[in-house]
C-alpha cells in the first residue's frame, strides 16, 4: 500500500472557475483508494487562498481605480491610474511571494503528519506553474528522498521542456493519469521502475526519457471520484463552488489549428456511457447532495448528450448542468429534451464568422449556415448559448474581422467569449506555424510559455509580449484587435466572456450572467475575497441539497 499526496496550486483565483472542485485530483484519488491506496487532496483554488494573496490593504487601495476601470466601460488606463496600478502589482506580487513561502512550510508539516510515499503536483500555466516549482523544491529541501511527480495540463503540452526548467520532479506524466498514478504509487514503494511505466517523461542518467503510451484508457472503467471532505478537505463549507466536472468523453478527431486536446487524449473520440455518467450524477445526489454539473468533454457529441438527458429524464433526477458541444453532431430537434432534462448552458466554438478564413485557418469543418440554424434552435428550446470567437485568427484581415462581427451580431449569441490566438505546443498552428501565417521561435516560446504570467490588474495590450507574431502584428497590436472587436460587440448590446461554467454558476447563485461577470471581474481584480465567499456561499445554496447526503 502506498500513501498519495495530491497538490493543486494554481495561483491566485482570477475567476469564479477556479473555484470548482478539481475532477483531475478527485479521479486520481479514486484510482488510488480502488486500489487500497491511500490519498489525500491539497487544493488552493479556495476562497482562503483568495484571501490570503490579497492582503486587505492592498484591496482597500486599489478597488477606487478599479472600479473607474472595470465598473465605468473600459478604455486603457490614464497615466495616474497606470502609476497607481504598476506600484499596486508590485506590492502585490512581493506579498504573493512571500505567501508561497508560507504555503510551503505549511506544506511541510502536511507531509510531516501525512507521511505519503510521493507527492504528485499538478502543474498549471503562469504562477501555478512557477509556484508549484517552488513548492516542490522547498519539499525535496526537507525531505530529499520523497518521491515527487508532476503531471496536470502543463505537464501534458510541455512535456519535455519542463526539465530545461527544472529537475524537482523525478517524473511526470502526460495525458491521462489514472492508470499512470497507481504505477508511480508502485515505483514510490520500490515494485516498479520507472523506465517500465507508459506515459512519463523521467531523467537518468543526465538525459530525458521518454516512455511511450501503449493505450488509452476506457472511459466506462474509469475510478469513482474522491469528494469526501476528509480526502479533499477543500470540499468541506463553503470554500469551493461545488459544481462537480463529469467525464463524459475524452479525445478528438478534428484536429483544429489551435487545439492541444488531439496532443493530451488521442485522435479517437472515447466517451463514457449514458448509463454511467447518470450513475455519477446520481451518486453525487446522493452522497454529497450535489446537484450541478458540467461536462468536461472538449467535443461532446450531440447524440451522447441527447442519451444522458433521457437517462436523466427516466430516473427524474433534479439537476442542472453545462456542456460543450459540436456543429457537426448537435440535432437541433435534441435541444428540448436536453433543456428538460437540466441542460442550462453550452458552449460551441465558432471562432469566425468569416467560411474562408474559418476553413484555412481553423479546419473545423463547419458550415455557417448550420451554426446558425444550430444556435437558433437551442435558444428556442430555453439554453444560454455561449459562442467562442478567437480574434484575429491567421488571414484575417479587416475586411474578414468586419465580417465576423457582422455575423456575431445577427447571430445574437447569449455570450461570446473572444480571446486572441495562442500558441500551445502540439497544435497544428505550433508545429507549422509559416503554414498558418505565424512568426514564431518556437524553443523561446516553449520556455516563455512555461511561467507567462497574466496580469490581472491590467488589459493584455499592458502584458508582457508573448514571443511571436501572427499575419506580421506583434502581440500589442494583435491583441489590440481583440479587445476592440470585444468593445464593439459589447456596444452592440451582446454579453462577451462567459463561458457556460459561469453561466451555470450565475444561475445557482440567483445572479444575471451579466451581473457575476462584471462583479466577479471586481473582485478578483480587488482582492475581495469576502463578496466572493458570499457568492459562492450563495451558489452552493443553489447546487447543494441539504439533507440529502450534503
Amino acid at each position: 500500500m502506498a500513501r498519495g499526496l495530491l497538490v493543486s496550486y494554481a495561483g491566485y483565483p482570477y475567476t469564479p472557475s477556479s473555484l470548482t472542485p478539481d475532477n483531475g485530483l478527485a479521479n486520481l484519488a479514486g484510482a488510488l483508494l480502488a486500489a487500497g491506496h491511500e490519498a489525500r487532496i491539497v487544493d488552493y483554488g479556495t476562497v482562503a487562498a483568495m484571501r490570503r494573496l490579497f492582503p486587505e490593504s492592498l484591496s482597500a487601495l486599489l478597488k477606487p481605480v478599479a472600479q473607474e476601470l472595470l465598473g465605468g466601460g473600459g478604455g486603457p488606463p490614464q497615466p495616474e491610474q497606470m502609476r497607481q496600478l504598476q506600484q499596486v502589482a508590485a506590492q502585490l506580487e512581493a506579498h504573493q511571494e512571500a505567501e508561497l513561502r508560507q504555503i510551503g512550510q505549511e506544506l511541510i508539516e502536511e507531509v510531516g503528519r501525512f507521511a505519503p510515499d510521493f507527492v504528485g503536483f499538478k502543474l498549471w500555466n503562469g504562477d501555478g506553474f512557477s509556484g508549484s516549482v517552488i513548492l516542490a523544491q522547498m519539499l525535496r529541501n526537507e525531505f530529499p528522498d520523497l518521491h515527487i511527480y508532476a503531471g496536470g495540463p502543463q505537464a501534458s503540452w510541455f512535456q519535455q521542456v519542463i526539465y530545461q526548467r527544472t529537475t524537482v520532479f523525478e517524473a511526470i506524466a502526460h495525458g491521462e493519469a489514472e492508470a499512470t498514478i497507481l504505477e508511480l504509487a508502485q515505483h514510490a514503494t520500490g515494485q516498479r521502475d520507472l523506465a517500465q511505466i507508459p506515459a512519463i517523461i523521467y531523467s537518468a542518467d543526465g538525459r530525458v526519457r521518454e516512455v511511450p503510451r501503449s493505450e488509452w484508457l476506457d472511459l466506462n472503467e474509469l475510478p469513482t471520484p474522491a469528494y469526501d471532505p476528509e480526502i479533499y478537505p477543500a470540499m468541506a463549507g463553503e470554500e469551493k463552488i461545488k459544481i462537480i466536472v463529469l467525464d463524459d468523453s475524452r479525445g478528438c478527431p478534428f484536429r483544429c489549428g489551435f487545439c492541444t486536446h488531439p496532443a493530451e487524449s488521442g485522435p479517437r473520440l472515447r466517451t463514457a456511457s449514458p448509463k454511467l455518467l447518470v450513475d455519477r450524477m446520481e451518486q453525487m445526489i446522493n452522497q454529497y447532495g450535489i446537484s450541478a454539473f458540467r461536462f468536461a468533454g472538449s467535443s461532446t457529441p450531440g447524440n451522447l448528450m441527447y442519451e444522458v438527458a433521457q437517462e436523466i429524464l427516466q430516473r427524474g433526477l433534479e439537476v442542472q448542468y453545462a456542456c460543450f458541444g459540436h456543429f457537426a453532431s448537435a440535432d437541433p430537434e435534441h435541444f428540448d429534451v436536453m433543456a428538460r432534462s437540466g441542460l442550462y448552458a453550452i458552449f460551441f466554438g465558432i471562432e469566425s464568422g468569416c467560411q474562408e478564413v474559418l476553413d484555412k485557418a481553423v479546419g473545423k469543418g463547419l458550415d455557417l449556415a448550420r451554426v446558425k440554424e444550430t444556435v437558433q434552435a437551442a435558444q428556442q428550446a430555453g439554453l444560454f448559448v455561449a459562442t467562442s470567437m478567437i480574434v484575429p485568427l491567421p488571414f484575417d484581415t479587416e475586411e474578414t474581422i468586419q465580417r465576423s462581427l457582422d455575423f456575431i451580431i445577427d447571430l445574437q449569441p447569449d455570450s461570446v467569449p473572444v480571446q486572441f490566438p495562442g500558441l500551445l505546443p502540439g497544435t497544428p498552428w505550433m508545429e507549422e506555424p509559416r503554414r498558418y501565417n505565424f512568426e514564431v521561435d518556437k524553443p523561446v516560446a516553449l520556455l516563455e510559455g512555461l511561467d507567462y504570467k497574466i496580469k490581472l490588474l491590467f488589459p493584455p495590450p499592458f502584458w508582457d509580449p508573448l514571443p511571436y507574431k501572427i499575419n506580421g502584428m506583434s502581440f500589442y497590436e494583435f491583441t489590440a484587435l481583440t479587445m476592440q472587436f470585444t468593445g464593439a460587440l459589447e456596444q452592440a448590446g451582446l454579453l462577451t466572456n462567459v463561458p457556460d461554467d459561469m453561466a451555470l454558476i450565475a444561475r445557482c447563485a440567483e445572479m444575471t450572467p451579466r451581473q457575476l461577470r462584471d462583479r466577479a471581474r471586481l473582485w478578483c481584480a480587488t482582492g475581495d475575497a469576502g463578496a466572493m465567499g458570499q457568492m459562492v456561499a450563495q451558489a452552493n445554496e443553489g447546487i447543494v441539497k441539504r439533507g440529502s447526503g450534503a
